[in-house]
């Protein structure tokens, strides 16, 4: 189905926290593998429509900021996902004390119950005032920032959109729109500050309350950080001061000799070659059409996959008034479908984003029939980058 005709509707919240709790209990009831499974089944459907709902109005939002339906829409989420987190949280405490858990281990797999142990430590009831206010604060700053409709070359052009001309071939240029860039924060600089310190301390004050120290050593779980900890990225941070920088400061002087300056400006670092940096042949129509073709011709897997996603119009990646920024890969589970959103500038970074985000893609693609559980398909948000940067070296 394509991504217009995915029809969407509030969710239940009510309805659903009332039958995850059900599930819950079925769950906890359990006596028999049989019964388990049946608990796992009634619990995956809530979810997989619930998933479904928000992630619809999500990309809809995100698409478009300034339309109202999915702004309320995005605002009743980030209000009531919380609610529904408690009742999953309810779900998982069952899961992980089931007398069975060792058969469930062994048909769901062990790196679920992993990663269910680190989302247990990630919440309580207490905090749910504290989760409503950060998702506000996040889709806040989003929208602020989805906002920017900077003058520029006689064209009035998003954050995004700005892009192109930071990597301007004339030094001046590159200096202006940097400029520009920082008018648009400077001028939105009480915003900004009021956003970012009720954040931090919103998110220290769910830190304290959920037993941590700071806030970091609550991320490391709410990313799953299943195998590593802070000692293990603060050595790997003193190697890339060891071995890496020296390297990278080699190629900054080399990349100031090739395009002929001697003090490197933070508006000459994105500027590789003198006579310009590459960039994609064409329109963006042009690179999709490229994408369609590379793809086609890489594996049948990857074709099958393509043309799934432009048969079904499962991409947004046009720069618009509005929209928001960044780029991101998400899946519709009732639909099976993923869906890639970017914001396409005229630069090589649209051809980066495209086969990054085909790389998320493709991965749930290719497992969407094959895991019973909606948990079972992404392993980490971290290792899932192995399969998008993997797609980039490929592409």
């Amino acid at each position: 189905m394509k991504f217009c005709d995915m029809p969407y509707e509030r969710i239940d919240v009510k309805a659903a926290t009332e039958a995850l709790d059900a599930a819950a209990e079925r769950l906890s009831a359990a006596k028999t593998i049989e019964e388990t499974e049946k608990a796992f089944s009634e619990r995956e459907k809530i979810i997989s429509h619930v998933q479904t709902m928000s992630t619809i109005a999500y990309i809809r939002h995100t698409v478009n900021t300034l339309d109202g339906f999915y702004e309320k829409e995005n605002d009743f989420n980030d209000e009531n996902a919380p609610l529904i987190e408690q009742s999953e949280q309810k779900f998982t405490e069952a899961m992980l004390s089931s007398p069975l858990r060792a058969q469930l281990e062994e048909k769901y797999g062990k790196l679920m119950f992993v990663n269910a142990e680190l989302s247990r430590k990630c919440f309580s009831p207490e905090i749910i005032p504290d989760l409503q206010e950060e998702n506000k604060l996040s889709s806040e700053y989003q929208k602020l920032i989805a906002s920017a409709q900077i003058d520029f070359n006689g064209e009035k052009l998003s954050l995004s959109q700005l892009g192109a001309y930071k990597e301007n071939a004339e030094r001046d240029t590159r200096r202006a729109a940097y400029e520009a860039e920082s008018g648009f924060y400077m001028a939105h600089a009480d915003e900004l500050d009021r956003i970012f310190d009720s954040l931090v301390k919103c998110r220290t004050r769910i830190a304290k309350k959920l037993g941590f120290n700071t806030f970091t050593e609550l991320a490391y779980c709410r990313q799953t950080r299943n195998c590593y900890d802070a000692k293990d990225v603060s050595a790997f941070r003193s190697r890339i001061v060891r071995d890496i920088v020296p390297v990278v400061c080699r190629l900054k002087d080399m990349q100031k000799k090739r395009i002929g300056i001697d003090d490197m400006k933070i508006y000459d670092d994105p500027f590789a070659f003198k006579e310009g940096n590459p960039k994609p042949d064409g329109s963006s129509e042009d690179i999709l059409a490229a994408g369609k073709k590379m793809y086609e011709q890489m594996s049948p897997e990857t074709g099958e996959f393509i043309n799934f996603m432009y048969d079904n119009a499962l991409m947004d990646v046009l720069s618009a008034k509005g929209k928001a920024a960044g780029g991101y890969c998400t899946e519709i589970l009732e639909y099976k479908s993923p869906f890639i959103f970017s914001n396409f500038n005229g630069t090589s970074g649209d051809v980066d984003v495209l086969t990054h985000e085909a790389g998320h893609a493709f991965a749930y693609y290719s497992v969407r029939d094959k895991m019973e559980l909606c948990d079972q398909i992404s392993p980490t948000m971290e290792s899932c980058e192995v399969h998008s940067m993997s797609m980039e070296f490929f592409a």
